[in-house]
């Protein structure tokens, strides 16, 4: 835009309702740029939370693993509940 248009937008429409518009506008194109950066962010961050929950499952079974080990060398029945232990939906349907 040069400024012969914008000095004909705000005769036409007179210099508080230009000011509104133009703050409208530039409050949209703000909150546009900031959820384009938030969600790239957020974005990062589910990843990350994924990858840890990933992490810790594989820990958990580790440690199931190890203490089932422990419990046949010493002659102990394992802890069947312990080893069987599954949420519904981490069970696979087949």
């Amino acid at each position: 835009m040069d400024s012969s248009t914008i000095v004909d937008m705000i005769e036409t429409l007179g210099f508080p309702i230009f000011m509104a518009i133009a703050c409208i506008g530039g409050i949209y194109f703000m909150m546009r740029w900031m959820m384009n950066s938030l969600m790239g962010k957020l974005s990062g961050l589910w990843e990350m939370t994924v990858k840890l929950i990933d992490r810790i499952r594989a820990l958990d079974n580790s440690i199931i693993r190890m203490e089932t080990m422990i419990r046949i060398l010493h002659d102990l029945p394992p802890d069947w509940e312990r080893v069987g232990k599954l949420d519904k939906q981490d069970k696979r349907d087949d």
